[in-house]
C-alpha cells in the first residue's frame, strides 16, 4: 500500500508539473494500467522501459502533454497511430473520458493486450484496430473520419502521406518526438501549426509536440460525421 500511495503521489506531483489535473479515480486507473503493462511485459515485450517512475512519467505525462499543447475539443474523434501499449490514446482517454479514441497497432500481442485493458479500466468509446496504417485506409468505415491523429512511435512522414483522407479539413495531427521536427521535410499540404517544448518531470529530458493541419479542398470535400 505504501508504493502504492507514492505512485498515486508521483502521478499527480508529475501531471501537475506539466499543467495537466488528474482526479484520483484517473489516478487509480492509472495505476491499473501500470500493474497489467509490468504484468503482462514479464511474457510480451510491450515496452522497453519498466520501472515504475519511468513508465509513469516517460509513458502516462509524456502522452498527456498533448492536452497543454492543443486544444482537443470535446468528444472529438482521435486516431492513435502506432500505439504500442496504448500511448497516448489510453492516458489521454483515461483523463478525457469524452473522447472518441481508435487505437491502430499492427503487432498481435500488443493489441491482445489493448483489448485487455480496454476492457478492464472499463474504457467507452475505443476501438481497437490490429494493422497497419494502409491497412486501416482500406478497412475503415467510410463514414467515419477524425478531428486528430497522434502518433509517439511512428516516421512523421508516414503519417504525413497516408493519413490525410482520415482527417477532417483542417484538423490537427499531432505528432510526439524528443526535438522539434525539420520542417523542411513536411509536404506542401500540411501547415506548421506550433511546436510546445517541455521538460519531463524528475529530469527525464525533453520533448516536443509538434502540431500540423492538413490542407483540404473544400470545393471538392464533403465529410459526412458519424460515430
Amino acid at each position: 500500500m505504501e508504493q502504492r500511495g507514492a505512485l498515486e503521489q508521483l502521478l499527480h506531483e508529475s501531471a501537475s508539473e506539466i499543467g495537466v489535473a488528474i482526479e484520483p479515480v484517473h489516478a487509480q486507473l492509472f495505476l491499473q494500467y501500470l500493474k497489467q503493462l509490468k504484468i503482462w511485459n514479464q511474457s510480451f515485450n510491450l515496452t522497453a522501459i519498466t520501472k515504475d517512475e519511468e513508465v509513469i512519467v516517460k509513458h502516462f505525462i509524456d502522452s498527456l502533454a498533448a492536452l497543454k499543447a492543443v486544444n482537443l475539443g470535446t468528444e472529438a474523434h482521435v486516431l492513435d497511430i502506432g500505439t504500442g501499449a496504448g500511448f497516448p490514446g489510453i492516458p489521454l482517454k483515461i483523463v478525457r473520458p469524452d473522447l472518441y479514441m481508435t487505437l491502430i497497432e499492427p503487432a498481435h500481442k500488443k493489441s491482445a493486450f489493448l483489448y485487455f485493458i480496454v476492457g478492464l479500466l472499463r474504457l467507452k468509446n475505443v476501438d481497437v484496430f490490429q494493422g497497419t496504417i494502409e491497412r486501416f485506409n482500406c478497412r475503415r468505415h467510410a463514414v467515419i473520419t477524425y478531428d486528430y491523429l497522434t502518433t509517439r512511435a511512428l516516421n512523421p512522414s508516414l503519417i504525413f502521406h497516408t493519413a490525410q483522407h482520415l482527417l477532417n479539413a483542417g484538423v490537427k495531427a499531432i505528432i510526439y518526438s524528443a526535438r522539434p521536427l525539420d520542417r523542411t521535410l513536411v509536404p506542401n499540404d500540411w501547415n506548421f501549426v506550433g511546436d510546445y517544448t517541455f521538460e519531463l518531470p524528475h529530469a527525464h529530458g525533453p520533448r516536443t509536440i509538434s502540431t500540423f493541419s492538413h490542407r483540404v479542398d473544400l470545393s471538392s470535400h464533403v465529410v459526412p460525421r458519424g460515430t
